[in-house]
């Protein structure tokens, strides 16, 4: 019994020093998964004083000894250090020089990437300053913008440094993200910061142009955040931006009367001192050609404003609709008048609820005015300079959201497609069929920049006579683009109300 303990102890002293591997800053210590390790909380940047919180931040910490992993802790009121870490979640199998996916989140998670791991492909997943740390913007040397993203483009510096040490290849980097997280991947795109730090792109649900992700009125936002952290309020008082505690920045940034979130990316202005994200809007980078041409995968769900069903129903949105559909304009669009807001109304009435409003056409509208319609303007610019595979998910299943009482659920809402990307669970029946073949296109993408290599369907590179797309749902089945005819007229309300009323000097 005695040499059998011995055998089991020296077992696990052998499996220890395994998953013990050194990076630049130090060693790390992995947990084993079932044919993966997890290396979790592994700083990637750091920020050594309060005043540099909303800055860029500085070179990765360093460690003598052997750090383990920890579970991230990553929120909109943690300290700006406690989000600039990473996970790494490597094969164990047998092999060398896999391909990288890196995850940008759109927020906290959970992620659990084992299915896509198992694939043979190593899954990094970035955290990143949120809410005010990572986007206020206030157009000075002390507050310069896009934090946030920045972190990613330091976290993809780390990924070119020392993701050989996990058996990666750093020449085969792929970077994703869902909603606003792949908006800050568009943003990437979109900077010279990051040239040559990724090969290829998936932009899952969002855009940098969505203009829930992009802020023309960023430093009047800073400046209505700085009133009321200056207020007469005794806990606030003494406070600037600089030094306010971030409860308080979060709680205040909460009360702008601002649509969308309070804070999202935005062009920053020269600096002698930190290097710039953006140098002019995602529009004009996108229109000029001035972007990365790199393989891309872009898509949306179907039914993405399932998620607006319980608000909608709150702001009797229905019953508001027998007085005509302006109130439902998106508040980023600029009418110099009452005339121009009413004719658009029109266009939108009769586009979508002309003897039909109903809870469905509510959500086709929100759809396309929040989501697909800007995803699909970016699709046209990307597909002029590069491979782009265009897909729409549809697939209605038990994960994901849950449907809202009396109301069905019809398709895919919002980030229903995470749920069988990074679920570790066992699925059963349709739904295992949909999530191996999400798994399967996603990964195909990772290692050969062509989602339907040796696969089960051809994914066509969409092009700009027809805008093909793999529609993704019980079945896989290549489409025209749905909604051609709602987007010749958002494409000229924005063109007309938006881009042309909203212009940032270099």
């Amino acid at each position: 019994m005695l040499s059998f303990k011995l055998v089991v102890l020296l077992q696990m002293m052998m499996m220890t020093r395994q998953n013990v591997i050194s990076i630049t800053q130090g060693k790390v210590r992995g947990v084993v998964r079932d044919g993966f390790v997890s290396y979790t909380g592994i700083p990637y940047a750091n920020i050594t004083a309060t005043m540099a919180r909303f800055k860029r931040a500085g070179i990765a910490p360093l460690w003598s000894e052997t750090r383990n992993s920890k579970s991230m802790t990553c929120s909109l009121v943690s300290n700006a250090e406690d989000c600039l870490q990473l996970d790494v979640h490597a094969p164990s199998a047998a092999g060398s020089n896999w391909p990288v996916l890196v995850w940008v989140t759109g927020g906290s998670g959970p992620y659990s990437p084992g299915k896509i791991v198992q694939e043979g492909i190593i899954v990094v997943i970035v955290y990143h300053r949120l809410g005010p740390l990572g986007f206020l913007c206030s157009g000075d040397e002390e507050i310069p913008g896009n934090a946030g993203v920045k972190d990613v483009v330091l976290a993809l510096r780390w990924v070119s440094d020392n993701i050989v040490a996990f058996k990666g290849n750093a020449a085969k980097v792929v970077i994703a993200g869902q909603s606003f997280g792949a908006a800050m991947v568009e943003a990437v795109l979109l900077s010279p910061m990051a040239n040559g730090l990724y090969h290829g792109a998936i932009l899952q649900s969002g855009s940098a142009l969505c203009p829930w992700s992009f802020n023309y009125d960023a430093e009047e936002r800073a400046k209505a955040l700085e009133t009321i952290t200056d207020s007469s309020e005794e806990d606030l008082k003494t406070e600037t931006l600089l030094d306010a505690r971030i409860e308080d920045l979060v709680a205040q940034a909460n009360k702008l009367n601002v649509p969308y979130f309070p804070f999202a990316m935005c062009v920053e202005n020269p600096s002698k001192k930190e290097e710039r994200l953006l140098f002019e809007a995602p529009y004009d980078l996108l229109s000029s050609k001035k972007g990365s041409s790199v393989p891309m995968m872009i898509g949306y769900n179907n039914n993405e404003a399932y998620v607006f069903v319980s608000i909608l129903r709150e702001a009797n949105a229905l019953r508001r609709m027998s007085r005509g559909a302006s109130f439902l304009l998106p508040d980023d669009l600029k009418f110099l008048n009452e005339r121009e807001r009413k004719q658009t109304g029109r266009l939108v009435e009769d586009m979508y609820f002309k003897k039909n409003a109903t809870m469905s056409s509510l959500l086709a509208y929100h759809r396309d005015a929040y989501f697909s319609s800007h995803i699909h303007r970016s699709v046209r610019f990307h597909s002029s300079t590069s491979q782009v595979f265009y897909y729409q998910f549809s697939y209605s299943g038990d994960l994901g959201v849950r449907p809202e009482p009396g109301m069905a659920k019809r398709g895919a809402a919002h980030s229903d497609e995470l749920a069988y990307l990074f679920s570790d669970g066992t699925l059963d029946g349709e739904e295992a069929n949909v999530q191996r073949r999400l798994v399967k296109l996603w990964t195909n993408f990772v290692k050969h920049f062509n989602p339907s290599h040796d696969g089960e369907v051809a994914w066509e590179v969409t092009r700009a006579d027809s805008f093909r797309l793999l529609d993704i749902g019980t079945e896989l089945v290549m489409t025209d683009y749905p909604h051609a005819r709602t987007q010749r007229m958002w494409d000229d309300i924005y063109d007309k109300f938006y881009y042309t009323r909203n212009r940032i000097g270099n």
